[in-house]
């Protein structure tokens, strides 16, 4: 499923196949797609935007805001699963696919842009700034949850998802298990550090049309995906269970600091 790297790829992708390729028309295959607001005329996209895991594709005066949910992408091939068309004049059609049919587009004023994420409530980024210790405490540290579910807090920190959590907190040493307030400022400066160093590994290694690997694309990760494989680190079991509903990757035998 798309989290902050793929949107980001997502996002470099899109700049590159719409930008400075003239009027850009959108069609829709299926209607549903459109949540709210208006496709508007074909007009160019001046540039696309990331806010936490939502596309911005700016137009003269209105945006069309993409969010990918489980299963959106963007290819420049058709094939099942298409719910819409970019087609840019002077340029190849870009594809939004969505075998799922979670995904959603809103038509959007730029002047009406404001109010409208200010009503998702999305709290601030965790990259490609690195955050210290007190930013995360700031954020999460007061909270009961376990530090898993605490970083899955979009209104606290927005942008990281399932896997990215589980990733993170296994290259950080941090046991998913842990309530956020009991860390201590050491813990989060390794969570600062490695959820930089997370995604600045997906960025480098996924494609621009990525085959998400619950797809049964080819599994980039450390450990989420892996229960029973050998950790990278120290070679136990990698273990799986399950917080708030989610699947949690991590290995018992090393993720304790």
């Amino acid at each position: 499923m798309p989290e902050l790297a793929e949107v980001e790829i997502a996002r470099r992708a899109l700049a590159t196949w719409l930008v400075g390729q003239g009027a850009v028309r959108l069609t829709l295959r299926d209607p549903r797609l459109l949540k709210s607001g208006e496709l508007g005329p074909p007009s160019p996209v001046a540039s696309v935007r990331r806010r936490a895991k939502i596309l911005v594709l700016e137009r003269p005066g209105h945006s069309w805001i993409v969010h990918l949910r489980m299963t959106g992408r963007f290819s420049r091939h058709d094939g099942p699963g298409v719910r819409a068309v970019l087609s840019p004049q002077d340029g190849e059609p870009v594809y939004f696919a969505d075998t799922r049919c979670l995904g959603e587009l809103h038509g959007v004023h730029t002047r009406d842009q404001p109010a409208w994420f200010a009503a998702r409530k999305l709290g601030p980024e965790p990259w490609p700034e690195q955050r210290p210790a007190s930013w995360w405490q700031d954020q999460l540290g007061g909270l009961r949850t376990p530090v898993k579910v605490a970083l899955l807090r979009q209104d606290r920190v927005a942008g990281l998802g399932n896997i990215a959590a589980s990733e993170i907190l296994w290259r950080a040493q941090v046991s998913p298990t842990r309530p956020a307030r009991e860390l201590d400022p050491q813990a989060w400066s390794r969570i600062g550090r490695e959820t930089i160093a997370h995604l600045d590994h997906l960025l480098a290694v996924e494609d621009v049309e990525i085959a998400y690997v619950t797809q049964g694309g080819e599994n980039p990760f450390l450990v989420y995906g892996r229960a029973g494989e050998p950790c990278p680190r120290c070679g136990a079991g990698i273990a799986r269970t399950v917080q708030s509903g989610r699947s949690t990757f991590a290995c018992p035998a090393c993720q304790d600091r």
